[in-house]
Order: C-alpha cells, then sequence, then structure tokens
C-alpha cells in the first residue's frame, strides 16, 4: 500500500528553516506584495467611483485626473509585482543551492552499505527530480500563495469598509469551496506521492539500463528491457493520469463555485440598488472583487496538488537526510594519524542480512609488511574481510585490530587513509588523468605523480598519449582498457602511500603481458606494506606469506603454498584445476 504524504506540518517546517536564513529578503517581498496588492484593489474600486462621481454627473475634467491616478497605480503594481517576484526567485534558488548541497554533503558522508541496498537511479531520482518539483513549489507556489493570501486579506478588508451586505454574499460560497478542495488535495497529495515513487522506479531501471547496456546488446537482451521499461513507464502514465485527473478537478470546481455567487451577487445587489442602498457603481465594484477574490482562491486550491506534489519530493530528499552518517559519532574517536601495519581479526563474524552469516568466528593475524593471500570460491566471504576491515560494513562479533587498537574506536576517516585499495573494477572520474591519480593525494607534485606511475610501470602508456597526463578520461575512463586504467589505479595507491594495501582480483582478466606490467607495479607497491591480497589467479600469490583458503564464511585452511599443495587437500585441488 503507498502512503500518503507524512508529517506534513513537519516537512513544513524543515523548508522553513533553510527559508529562514532569508527572514530579511521574505519580509520585504511581503511588503512588495502588500504594495502590490493594495494597487491592485484600490483600481476597481476608483473605478466605481469614476462611474459614480463622473460619469454620471459628466465631470470630464475629474475622470481625467481619475484616469490618470489609475495609470500611476497599474504602473506602480507592475513594478513592484515585478521586484517581489525577483525577489522570491533569489529567496528559491539560494535555498534549492542550500538543499543540493546538504543532500550532496550528506550523501558523501553516508555508509556504504547505503548506496549497496538502494538503487542508484533511485538516489539519482531524488537527487534531481524531487529537488526539481521542491524548486517548482518555491519559486511559482510559495510567490503564488504569499500574493493569494495578501490580496484575500486585502479584498475582505475593503469589501466589508464598502458594504458588509454584499461583502457576506461574496464570499459565501469559500466554505464549499474549501471542503471540497481539501478531500481533493488529501486524495491528489496520494497520488503525487505514488508518482514520485512511480518516477524514482522508472529512472533507477533506466539507469541500470544504460550501465549494462553491453550487456543487454550481447545477450540481444532488447526486447526484455523494452518490455521491463514499458511496463514501469505504464505504471508511471497511470499514475501521473489519476494525479493529474483529481488536482485538475479543483479549477472547474472553484469556477462553478465562483459563477454561483455571481448570482447570489447580482441578485442581492439588483435588490439593494432598487431600495436605493446601492449604486449600481457598487455593484460593478463588487462583480470586479468577486473575480479578483475568487482568482487567488482557484491559485490556491490548483496549487494543493502541485505543493502536495513537492512536500512528497521532499519528503523522500528528507528520508535520505534522515539516514544516519558513518560519521555521527567521529569526534569522540581516537586520531589514527599513523600506523605500522600490525593487523589481526579476533573471532569476527558477521552477516549482511539477518540469519545469513557470511563470516564465522574468523581469527588471522598479519605482521607489518607481510602479505596474506585470500583465496576461495565466489561468495565465501573473501571481499567481506575487507568491507570489514575499511569498515564500510561494523563486524557483529569480535574484534579488528590494527597496531593493537581496535578500529572501532579510531575515526573512519584516518583508519581509511592508512589503507589502499586496488579494485578489480577500478574506477576513474571526469578529468585529466593527472588529476584521478592525484585523487589518492591533493596535495601531490607532477613530479610526484609522474614517479608514482614510474613505480606502477603507467608512465610509458600515459607519456604516449596525445596530451599526456592532462589526457581527458571520458565517462567512467572508457577510453582506456581495463589493463591501463588498472595501472592508472595502482599509481594512485603508491601516490596516496598507505601502510596497508588491500588488492581485490586486481590482476582478473587482464592479457598476459598486461599483467606482466601490473605484477610489477603491484610489487612496487606491495613492497614495505601489509598486503591483503584476493586473487582468482593463484599463481599470482605463491610468494605470499601466508593463504587462507575461505570456504562457507570460514578459514578451512591456511599455510604457505608449498604448504597447502603438500597438503592436496582444498587450495591443491582448486590450484591444480586452474592447469588443468
Amino acid at each position: 500500500m503507498e502512503k500518503e504524504v507524512k508529517n506534513t506540518p513537519q516537512t513544513l517546517l524543515r523548508l522553513w528553516k533553510f527559508l529562514g536564513n532569508f527572514k530579511g529578503k521574505i519580509v520585504l517581498v511581503i511588503i512588495l506584495n502588500i504594495i502590490a496588492t493594495a494597487c491592485t484593489i484600490i483600481g476597481p474600486l476608483l473605478a466605481g467611483d469614476a462611474i459614480d462621481k463622473y460619469i454620471s454627473v459628466g465631470d470630464i475634467n475629474g475622470l481625467k485626473s481619475l484616469l490618470n491616478i489609475l495609470l500611476i497605480i497599474y504602473v506602480a503594481n507592475s513594478f513592484f509585482t515585478w521586484f517581489a517576484n525577483y525577489g522570491m526567485a533569489q529567496i528559491s534558488e539560494s535555498t534549492l543551492y542550500q538543499i543540493r548541497k546538504k543532500l550532496f554533503e550528506h550523501l558523501e558522508k553516508l555508509p556504504v552499505s547505503y548506496f549497496d541496498r538502494n538503487k542508484k537511479g533511485d538516489i539519482m531520482s531524488r537527487f534531481t527530480n524531487d529537488i526539481t518539483v521542491i524548486s517548482e513549489a518555491l519559486t511559482d507556489a510559495l510567490m503564488q500563495i504569499l500574493s493569494s493570501l495578501i490580496t484575500i486579506i486585502g479584498l475582505t478588508y475593503i469589501m466589508f469598509r464598502i458594504n458588509w451586505v454584499l461583502a457576506l454574499v461574496t464570499i459565501a460560497t469559500v466554505p464549499i469551496f474549501f471542503i471540497f478542495a481539501f478531500k481533493l488535495g488529501v486524495k491528489s497529495g496520494k497520488l503525487y506521492n505514488k508518482q514520485r515513487k512511480s518516477l524514482g522506479k522508472l529512472s533507477s531501471y533506466s539507469e541500470e539500463m544504460f550501465t549494462g547496456m553491453k550487456v543487454v546488446k550481447s545477450y540481444v537482451g532488447e526486447s526484455n528491457a523494452i518490455a521491463e521499461f514499458n511496463k514501469n513507464n505504464e505504471e508511471l502514465r497511470d499514475t501521473s493520469i489519476k494525479a493529474q485527473i483529481v488536482g485538475n478537478l479543483i479549477m472547474p470546481l472553484n469556477a462553478f463555485v465562483g459563477n454561483l455567487g455571481h448570482i447570489f451577487l447580482i441578485a442581492a445587489g439588483s435588490i439593494m440598488v432598487v431600495n436605493g442602498t446601492c449604486t449600481i457603481g457598487t455593484i460593478l465594484v463588487f462583480m470586479k472583487y468577486s473575480n479578483m477574490f475568487r482568482r487567488p482562491i482557484n491559485q490556491l486550491a490548483s496549487l494543493f496538488a502541485g505543493v502536495q506534489n513537492a512536500l512528497a519530493g521532499a519528503n523522500r530528499v528528507f528520508e535520505v537526510l534522515d539516514v544516519e552518517t558513518e560519521f555521527t559519532d567521529e569526534n569522540k574517536l581516537l586520531p589514527f594519524n599513523n600506523a605500522l601495519g600490525h593487523v589481526k581479526f579476533d573471532d569476527v563474524s558477521f552477516s549482511y542480512v539477518a540469519d545469513k552469516q557470511i563470516l564465522k568466528d574468523i581469527n588471522l593475524e598479519v605482521k607489518p609488511g607481510e602479505t596474506i593471500a585470500l583465496v576461495g570460491p565466489t561468495g565465501a566471504g573473501k571481499t567481506t574481510v575487507v568491507n570489514l576491515l575499511t569498515r564500510f560494513y561494523d563486524i557483529e562479533k569480535g574484534n579488528i585490530y590494527i597496531d593493537g587498537i581496535d578500529i572501532k574506536d579510531v575515526k573512519k576517516r584516518d583508519l581509511r587513509k592508512r589503507i589502499g585499495l586496488v579494485l578489480q573494477d577500478t574506477y576513474l572520474f571526469k578529468g585529466t588523468v593527472a588529476d584521478n591519480i592525484k585523487y589518492g593525494n591533493d596535495d601531490a607534485t607532477m613530479d610526484e605523480i609522474i614517479e608514482a606511475c614510474k613505480q606502477a610501470q603507467a608512465h610509458s602508456f600515459i607519456h604516449r598519449l596525445p596530451n599526456g597526463y592532462d589526457t581527458i578520461v571520458e565517462e567512467e575512463g572508457s577510453n582506456f582498457s581495463q589493463g591501463e586504467r588498472q595501472l592508472i589505479s595502482i599509481a594512485r595507491a603508491i601516490l596516496s602511500d598507505p601502510e596497508i594495501l588491500i588488492l581485490d582480483e586486481a590482476t582478473s582478466n587482464i592479457d598476459t603481458k598486461t599483467e606482466k606490467n601490473i605484477q610489477a607495479g603491484m610489487k612496487v607497491l606491495m613492497e614495505g606494506r601489509t598486503s591483503f591480497v584476493i586473487a582468482h589467479r593463484l599463481s599470482t600469490i605463491r610468494d605470499a606469506n601466508e593463504i587462507l583458503v575461505i570456504n562457507d564464511g570460514q578459514i578451512v585452511e591456511r599455510g604457505t603454498h608449498k604448504e597447502l599443495i603438500k597438503k592436496g587437500e582444498f587450495y591443491s585441488k582448486l590450484y591444480n584445476s586452474q592447469f588443468e
């Protein structure tokens, strides 16, 4: 069951906290709106005077003077309205800037587990689509709401000052309209919330298909992809149509109620004219005021659905902002600026989901400068060991120590600066090659970047590029081979100079020649560092100080390459199977 827009007062309060930084400008916009509204209200009143005081008695000179005053008033109205709109645009865009900034900064502080649990497309939908509807509400709706409320208050006051009977007749139908508008607004709010979720789902699926387009095409899966997209697209279309139908009912409802009010106004005014208690000019003024009164009511009613839509989007943004960051208690933790690299796992157990344990009572110890290899079948838990060491996930049972210090007691940022990662799927960012290598050390000089690349065996191929180190990296490094991306990643890790190194399938799916370059770069990188090597190619880990064989979340064998081959058990069979 889809949830309706929840905690509306709380959501509005949270939005106001962002707007509250511009209180001075908001006050100025309100004042400008009051002046513009006063000009709007005075216009019809003077038009009524023109009929009763000048036209009816043939006073042309008086009429000319009044018309000049009307011209000044309407010019002033346009002037103050423009400035009010300009001020509101500044406020709304500055507010959105703050929301986007806060959301991005918050996303950067969320744990890896959040991104593993949530689809990237849905996260991007919150960051783009949902903020867009908030933008529309702040830029257009907020200004219209402010202007409409001031107009309603001003018109109500002036109408009662002129003729309280006709004023009551004019506003008598408003409560009827608001009762129906409120019910329609609640219904449309639920539908718009559902629409936002459908849009997030569609965006997520589209992003997934575009990312995996090569796989789709290689398995001729275009038809299935299109069918699934159409299914999600139809769901979004149907939900959007329902939301629009319900939301747009408000306008014709308001028109009907307004026309009904016109009938009552004409009837009451005619009786009063016959009785001599009202003039024709006054009736004309009230007819104009009636239309003016209906316009902000209609705007408020029409905006109700849009505001509900914006609140649904705001709720989705605030849902992300409410997720606890992984650095919440950083100030209470110890700094960790240097490490020898002595790593110890003490009875460590972990599960990503309840009742499905991935690691069970893992015990291991790596002395500074040693290399430990983790091998085993896919899904055995090798990468989970790495995720726990870097605190991408926190353990459920046991402890992990570095140099005798429990990693739960140190700041995550400091911990991760001490650990270098070279992964199977190397990610390169948009920018130059030098920028990507410098990502490991912002303060590095060009000479240090080049030296790191020489050590990583990457300098020769980078030097041959059209613009060398200034060559632009295309999206996700698509203009580089997998081996070249891996060499850049190794150079990045060398430049960051970590005490502990993690190599996760770093030579997987690489040709033999490139693998030799990568192995040479890795040898330099690993020298003097505590290294964890996860490998499927067992030939690459023969020189490891210790090899741990992990199966079903447990260490089933441990020893050197020669020792494990001699035992002739799990590792030996796994190793020999690669050469059969």
